[in-house]
């Protein structure tokens, strides 16, 4: 009976939980959460209560309603455990539940003794679980023997997710189910809760159907699909460790906790293949175009451009893999820097994580050859972070907007250019195509659209004067959150001199030569005080705070030489004047291109 499905009839979970499953290399982990146990204990336990009544007796059980939970598609291949195509997620939580009943209920008069074998059995001499899994066979024993298991850094996704979802079955357990009828419910659940059972006696028609069914809308993500595609081309020899690499990578993925309600594991897929493989970006409107496609379906875009990507043998796949392992690592260790905040060694890389920039990741991921040494790749990292640092801030600067959406065509453009490039040859590059972004135009005025991106952009004029006079004040590093301050208090009647209404009062206050950034103690503190009183206490903040005041142009060598050698004009104000503003708002200006020189 080659490539054919065979019987589909109606078990008991008795029935089918009398034979010895394995999980396929293509399945996923075991994923479910929370509510979706709750749900099955809810389900299945008012189901019963449905059905039974005190005065019944044990024989009873036999007239309650079947309770059905649905199809498994099963491989089996000459006379071998079956492994799960479709139902892997039911068959873990329902052994898990027998787990518990076993546990809390098993040494209640009549408790059926065969629910133990429907968990663990002899297999040919060898006791086994019936869901034999080996990477969850250590945490499956102890759950078994003890009720708990002691998690361990090097566990999966599925391990963890055993453990939590047994915790669940004890906490939401429904008390209405109790020592006065779990043996009726006990019985109930291994002979009337049943399921359609669907089996292949073939590997690679087990794998269409398992492509299928979940191209049809069940709940795959896109790695889980990517994930099996890549198993499904490798020999038998390698695919274990294949394997336990792959879902190694997806653990560290999963791990790092994004800014944006994305996904790492899907984030890091998407933009390795974009920033590396894709072609036509501008069509990008197209919909069959790489760059959409990678975008919306990047397990389908794998497998149909496989052979493009030079993957035909079996040892093609593994040494992508390889480099899929090595891009990861790094996208890990991009999140990692970000993550604590090492403004010392790689400022411009949290100053674009700081202004929201999720794109950052992607050139940089791009800029870098496989097998790149580690001190090249420290270096390209620097380098185009400090790059999109320029181009970011001079579009805040000019009242350009910074989103993904209005930058996604530029950058995904540029990684193109710059794959596969060395340093000098990146280097030249990114110097060409921002040779015109020197010149800053008029400055930016505060307003809600724009609020956090001029808090990082002072916070990174504060950070270049800090650094060139050897300060060790690093505003981006602070514990204490810091915020806007005005240097005017917002008081038009003070100004009503320089000013004919309001409204041009605001204009004015909310430019940037108006502006520092402080800690939030003390903006709440001397926010609405008047210059006078501020100045004084400007002295004690941060060096851009400290040079309105006259006392930092006293006895200061470091800083009275940096202002000689930069030309910048830095000077203190006694009054601070619309004139005083606009001079500000010059200095900063002349900071930043000073800086980019």
């Amino acid at each position: 009976m080659d490539n054919k499905i065979v019987d589909s009839k109606v078990y008991s979970l008795k029935e089918l939980f009398s034979d010895k499953f394995d999980v396929d290399f293509y399945q996923r982990e075991y994923v479910w959460q929370k509510k979706q146990m709750e749900d099955l204990i809810m389900d299945l336990s008012l189901e019963f209560i449905k059905n039974w009544k005190i005065e019944d007796r044990l024989s009873d059980v036999r007239n309650y309603d079947p309770y059905y939970m649905g199809e498994i598609v099963l491989s089996i291949k000459g006379g071998k455990r079956s492994s799960i195509i479709d139902g892997q997620q039911r068959i873990t939580s329902l052994t898990l539940l027998l787990i518990y009943l076993v546990r809390t209920y098993g040494k209640v008069k009549n408790f059926p003794e065969e629910i133990k074998k429907l968990i663990y059995d002899d297999y040919y001499g060898e006791q086994l679980f019936n869901l034999d899994i080996e990477e969850r066979n250590e945490c499956m024993l102890s759950l078994y023997e003890n009720g708990k298991y002691d998690l361990k850094s090097t566990d999966t996704i599925s391990v963890k997710n055993l453990v939590e979802r047994y915790n669940d079955i004890v906490a939401c357990w429904n008390e209405d189910i109790n020592e006065e009828n779990v043996v009726s419910f006990t019985y109930w659940l291994k002979e009337k809760v049943v399921f359609s059972r669907v089996w292949t006696n073939s590997d690679e028609f087990a794998y269409v159907i398992f492509e299928t069914m979940n191209d049809r809308g069940l709940s795959l993500t896109q790695v889980e699909m990517l994930r099996s595609y890549l198993f499904a081309n490798i020999e038998d020899n390698y695919r274990l460790k294949a394997m336990k690499d792959f879902d190694e990578i997806i653990r560290k993925l999963t791990n790092i906790k994004l800014t944006s309600k994305s996904k790492a594991e899907f984030e890091f897929f998407k933009i390795y293949f974009r920033g590396h493989y894709a072609e036509d970006f501008a069509q990008s409107k197209n919909v069959n175009s790489d760059f959409v496609r990678i975008g919306k379906e990047f397990h389908r875009w794998f497998r149909d451009n496989s052979i493009k990507l030079g993957l035909k043998t079996s040892n093609d796949f593994i040494q992508f893999l390889n480099k899929i392992t090595y891009f990861a690592n790094i996208y890990e260790k991009i999140n990692k820097i970000v993550q604590n905040r090492d403004t010392k060694n790689y400022l411009y890389l949290i100053v674009n994580s700081d202004y929201g920039f999720t794109l950052q990741p992607a050139l940089i991921l791009a800029s870098i050859k496989y097998n790149d040494s580690e001190s090249t790749i420290e270096k390209k990292i620097k380098m185009i972070s400090k790059y999109l640092t320029k181009i970011l801030s001079w579009r805040v600067w000019n009242h350009y907007k910074i989103s993904q959406s209005a930058m996604e065509y530029t950058i995904y453009s540029m990684c193109k250019k710059i794959r596969d490039k060395n340093i000098e040859e990146i280097n030249k590059i990114l110097k060409d195509t921002s040779s015109n972004l020197l010149k800053l135009e008029n400055s930016p005025t505060l307003n809600r659209s724009n609020k956090n991106a001029i808090k990082v952009l002072l916070s990174l004029i504060t950070e270049i004067v800090s650094r060139a006079t050897n300060t060790s004040d690093y505003m981006l590093n602070k514990e204490e959150e810091i915020e806007i301050e005005h240097i005017w208090a917002n008081h038009y009647e003070d100004h009503v001199d320089e000013f004919t209404n309001n409204d041009e009062f605001v204009s004015v206050r909310n430019n940037i030569g108006d502006l520092l950034v402080l800690p939030r103690s003390f903006n709440r503190s001397y926010g609405d005080k008047v210059y006078s009183e501020k100045v004084k206490q400007y002295f004690s903040q941060n060096i851009l705070a400290q040079t309105l005041n006259e006392q930092k142009y006293i006895n200061n060598p470091t800083f009275l030489r940096f202002v000689q050698d930069s030309s910048l004009a830095f000077k203190s104000y006694n009054e601070f004047t619309r004139t005083s503003i606009n001079e500000r708002a010059e200095l900063y200006k002349a900071i930043l291109e000073w800086n980019w020189r």
